[in-house]
């Protein structure tokens, strides 16, 4: 069976291809010159796997727009105007100083780079090339500003500073300050930001005062110093729900990423579509709205100490199965938990199986085909590999060097004798990947190896119905000749003693590993040696 299956990527691609009207108002889409597709993220936060989720998503609709024949760019914005809000983990207690001022001028904490936003840029982006195939162009909001880049629309803004106000009223309760407006200045005497409150519009230029303000656990203390703006210097940044418009026409944006709660009437999302298309007079851009990735069923906080950082997800995974995580639907939350690892690993071996099939597809391989695309990373071409992730990482445990593990894995029939030189380099990738990952976060049931003795807490577990398959199954071992034989035998034998083979195979676990469950019992008996596992089974049974 064949059929067409359309991505979700392929989906928002062709809406913005066959769009025709405004969003909120009745007229025609104009031709946009430099169509982008942009992703963006303030330097404030930590840099975790969930930060990844925009560009990758973005990366996504931009691949399935340039790959069907469409002009468009792809850009990352960092949003560096933004003022610290808080002093992250790790960060000098000290730097509470600088809470409000924006990140481009607030020091780095590690005196190596120009500015606390810079630091962090670099680490962001240097992230990027693990886990991108298109290399998108870089903007900084700050030296946007400084560039006048965003001054033709802080003036229009201000301008229609009536207009906006109106939009934004309409989803607030409290009352809009009628000196309010879209500019933020920086105070010209302390350097905050966020303090400053505008007290007069005057043309070009606002005055405003200098105050103390609270954040939500933080407060940046004003310096009280009273001043004036200038609109064409640029010293400051436009308010959220003013400056995402902004950046929208700007660039000519026709997508970007936000998570699901912008997917609401009264969000920062439609509040700046409306700015942007009344006042602005630009099409609001097809969004991407996205569930975010839980870790345990939680939201990722440093204060939980659950975050997961992109270095540790390559420590032990591929890039392509966090991509391949985030290419499934985006509207389905999502909990990924470190013990599930090796069934991504699974799913992406399964995914390049699927490309790499001839002929006609199934619904599923079509599915899986499509995931695999959209999750590949410049530079790398996932291959199947024969040895899934769960079998390595037993493996990992039994065998402490790598020849002794793809060794046992060719004996065993598990991979072929003739591996090219790129598929032994990825199952060395995973046997690498599968040992750290059983050091740092597998379950105990990973941690196995021969159980030197059986003790009577053991043995009693071992169902006694089982004996007679086990002493059978000692008695045969010596041919076999793959693991597939084993379980074969296992079957077979248990059939002839007329007992349930789970109870056989629970019975071969304790009295080899002293655990209920484990790898394939073939695995081990080629990993354990096929002499050793019959004496003990006979020492047990007999």
């Amino acid at each position: 069976m064949s059929e067409e299956i359309v991505f979700w990527a392929e989906k928002i691609a062709k809406g913005i291809q066959g769009r025709k009207k405004f969003h909120f108002l009745d007229k025609p889409i104009p031709e946009i010159k430099n169509p982008t597709v942009k992703s963006s993220s303030s330097l404030s936060g930590v840099l975790h796997i969930g930060r990844l989720s925009d560009i990758i998503r973005g990366e996504a609709v931009f691949r399935s727009l340039k790959e069907n024949n469409s002009k468009v760019e792809f850009i990352y914005v960092t949003e560096d105007m933004d003022p610290l809000r808080k002093v992250p983990k790790g960060v000098p207690a000290s730097f509470n100083e600088y809470v409000g001022v924006p990140v481009s001028t607030v020091p780095d904490p590690e005196g190596c780079h120009s500015s606390y936003g810079e630091h962090f840029k670099e680490k962001f982006l240097d992230i990027f090339d693990g886990f991108l195939t298109y290399e998108p162009k870089l903007y900084s909001m700050s030296q946007e500003y400084k560039k006048g880049n965003f001054t033709p629309y802080i003036l229009e803004l201000v301008k229609k500073t009536q207009e906006v106000r109106g939009i934004i009223q309409r989803f607030q309760d409290s009352k809009i300050s009628e000196n309010w407006t879209s500019w933020k200045p920086i105070c010209e005497k302390c350097g905050n930001l966020q303090t400053t409150v505008v007290t007069k519009i005057n043309g070009d230029h606002v005055d405003y005062v200098c105050k103390d303000y609270s954040f939500e656990k933080t407060k940046a203390v004003g310096c009280g110093h009273e001043g004036t703006s200038h609109l064409k210097k640029a010293h400051g940044k436009l308010i959220w729900k003013s400056e995402w418009a902004a950046q929208w026409k700007r660039w000519g944006v026709v997508s970007e990423g936000a998570g699901k709660e912008y997917n609401a009437p009264n969000s920062a999302w439609f509040v700046n579509a409306e700015i942007c298309e009344k006042v602005l007079d630009y099409p609001m851009p097809e969004p991407i709205f996205y569930e975010h990735l839980f870790i345990d069923g939680q939201k990722m906080s440093a204060s939980i100490g659950n975050v997961v950082y992109p270095h540790e997800w390559l420590e032990v995974g591929r890039p392509e199965a966090l991509k391949l995580l985030y290419m499934k639907k985006l509207a389905k939350a999502r909990s990924f938990s470190w013990k599930a690892l090796p069934l991504l690993e699974a799913e992406l071996d399964k995914a390049a199986e699927a490309i790499a099939s001839k002929g006609g597809k199934t619904k599923e391989q079509l599915q899986l085909g499509n995931l695999y695309r959209y999750s590949s990373v410049s530079g790398r071409k996932v291959l199947p590999i024969a040895a899934d992730y769960s079998l390595v990482a037993y493996l990992a445990s039994l065998f402490k060097n790598d020849s002794g593990l793809l060794g046992n894995l060719s004996e065993t029939g598990q991979i072929s004798a003739s591996l090219s030189s790129e598929e032994k380099k990825q199952l060395l990738e995973r046997v690498s990947h599968a040992r750290k990952w059983v050091e740092k976060y597998a379950l105990d049931n990973y941690k196995i190896g021969f159980a030197e003795k059986i003790g009577p807490e053991v043995k009693k577990l071992i169902p006694k119905e089982a004996m007679p398959a086990l002493l059978k199954i000692s008695v045969s071992l010596e041919g076999q000749k793959s693991v597939d034989d084993v379980q074969k035998l296992i079957f077979e034998t248990s059939k002839e003693n007329e007992v349930n083979p789970k109870l056989v195979f629970e019975a071969l676990y304790l009295a080899l590993i002293a655990k209920p469950k484990g790898p394939k019992i073939g695995t081990l008996v080629f990993a354990f040696g096929k002499r050793r596992v019959a004496e003990r089974l006979r020492e047990i049974a007999g």
